[in-house]
């Protein structure tokens, strides 16, 4: 990939030697080319005359002499010389020493003389952003677990570990040495953080940092580990990095996208003399809770509705929500099919008419603390017997939509089960995000996800995996013989500045380092 940190390919390599001349200000940060330096920082000095040809570091310690070039910063009475990743006649790429501060002098040396000094400011930590575009703006380069950039095609989701490149952030801990491999982490060479705290915002949202400090076995450049805030909307997201009271250059962005929505399926058959059906219109039966007036209107704002504001047509085929309830494996009230192979052709519309017009096609929005939609479906079932159950499951599409994709293993995702009793005018008898008969907020137990083998097919032969959402419960329940409404949602950071909770995931500080961060440092 093109470089601008790399050195100028048409410089000759047999120039006679001139007198070595800094350009103005030329002694700049090599990640924004801003006057912005620390002890630490990879640097880029512009100029002429400050090689005979173009050299490169072939190793690491890296050399303080370079094509017959050598550059010296002086601060504070004494001078010490740069390690050099590169040089030729129009630019040098050096790294500062550690351990100095404050007003200091750039020169560079060759045999036809020294340049005049370049006067600048090393700041504590000036930590900079390197990006992909390597001018200091537009997106950051950050990386994915395995390495890979985010990019558009690959963009950052929230609650993901990723790991971010920048320059200059100063002094660590261990200290360093200029120019040598930084530690690796292993025992007896701890990892080198840098000094100041470090805070990233996506978003304006704060994510969590895991590790701020060197690259291990490369030498100059930081590496800041973070776990990502929640939001849910998708497009380059604002990133902002301090250091302690530095703050990283802005207008930098990231490729994001959001976790995605969550869609909970319907049912299949009729089962224990079950009616209420899944019906569009006034008229449904599949009670709808919302808080956003605006968009689903005022019928059931903060209460349930049976108008679902739904235009498909009238689902007669469909029983409510798909639900199984199983005590020790076996299965004591199912209404879809699914587990036992027994759903036929319900959620398959192959070579048929419409999808819309397929019930086991449809699905509803349950994501209770999303933004902007608010909203969770409930779905009748009728017990005509007392059933004991250690365990009950839902359903939902595997893809949600094929723009924002739904992922259950997202670390902000809590996911919740109710059942409520069935009330005045065949309702939920309670108006409640919360069920009156069991509640996975109250009745403790373990949610996990699995795909069920079952997929949704479409009319031209499109498929979306159906996945299972199952609460086993510590205890066993019965509950009584009668009429009630199950729904199954997510709730998810509603707004303000989060970071996840719960067990965190297990990663590593270090990862290798992209190909593209190395080249911008200019590692050998």
């Amino acid at each position: 990939m093109t470089n601008r940190l790399a050195l100028c390919a048409a410089t000759l390599s047999t120039l006679a030697w001139t007198q070595p001349v800094i350009t103005a200000g030329g002694t700049v940060n090599a990640a924004d080319y801003s006057r912005a330096l620390a002890p630490g920082a990879i640097i880029s000095i512009f100029g002429s005359g400050l090689a005979t040809g173009d050299a490169f570091a072939q190793a690491l310690p890296l050399p303080i002499s370079l094509g017959g070039a050598s550059v010296e910063i002086t601060a504070g009475g004494r001078t010490v010389a740069l390690p050099l990743f590169a040089v030729s006649a129009r630019q040098i790429n050096a790294m500062v020493p550690y351990g100095i501060a404050g007003a200091a002098q750039v020169r560079v040396k060759t045999a036809a003389g020294e340049s005049a000094p370049d006067a600048i400011t090393l700041l504590d930590r000036a930590p900079r952003f390197f990006s992909v575009d390597q001018t200091g703006i537009g997106r950051a380069i950050l990386t994915h677990p395995d390495g890979d950039l985010a990019t558009r095609a690959k963009p950052i989701k929230p609650g993901q570990f990723v790991v971010i490149y920048l320059n200059s952030l100063g002094e660590v801990d261990p200290a360093a040495v200029a120019g040598t491999g930084a530690n690796a982490g292993g025992e007896g060479s701890p990892l080198q953080r840098v000094a100041a705290p470090v805070e990233v915002t996506i978003a304006g949202r704060a994510g969590r940092v895991e590790y701020a400090g060197l690259v291990p076995h490369q030498t100059g450049l930081y590496q800041v580990n973070v776990i990502t805030p929640y939001w849910d909307v998708a497009g380059d997201l604002e990133i902002k990095l301090r250091a302690g009271d530095r703050a990283a250059q802005e207008d930098l962005s990231i490729p994001a996208e959001p976790n995605g929505f969550y869609w909970i399926l319907s049912s299949g058959k009729f089962v224990n003399g079950q009616t209420m059906n899944a019906q569009s219109g006034p008229t449904s039966s599949v009670a709808f809770r919302h808080e956003n007036q605006d968009l689903w209107g005022a019928a059931g704002f903060r209460a349930w509705t049976k108008t679902t504001q739904l235009t498909q047509p009238t689902f007669r085929a469909s029983s409510g929500l798909a639900l199984t309830l199983r005590r020790a494996g076996a299965i004591v009230y199912d209404n879809n099919g699914i587990e036992d192979g027994s759903h036929g052709g319900f959620y398959s519309n192959a070579g048929g008419g419409a999808d819309a017009d397929k019930p086991g096609l449809w699905h509803w929005f349950s994501m209770s603390t999303n933004v902007p939609l608010n909203a969770i479906f409930a779905g009748y079932f009728r017990l005509s017997q007392a059933a004991t159950l250690d365990e009950l499951i839902g359903y939902f599409d595997g893809n949600g939509q094929p723009e924002l994709r739904f992922d259950p293993a997202n670390q902000y995702n809590r996911f919740r089960m109710n059942i409520w009793s069935n009330g005045r005018d065949n309702m939920p008898a309670v108006s409640s995000f919360t069920g009156d008969v069991f509640s996975s907020d109250r009745a403790a137990g373990t949610f996990s996800f699995s795909p069920t083998g079952v997929d949704r097919v479409l009319r031209d032969g499109a498929r979306d995996a159906i996945f299972r959402l199952s609460y086993r419960l510590n205890q066993p329940v019965t509950l009584p013989a009668g009429e009630y409404w199950f729904a199954h949602d997510t709730a998810v950071p509603a707004g303000g500045v989060v970071t996840p909770s719960g067990v965190r995931p297990a990663v590593s500080h270090y990862r290798p380092v992209p190909e593209a961060a190395v080249e911008l440092a200019g590692q050998p």
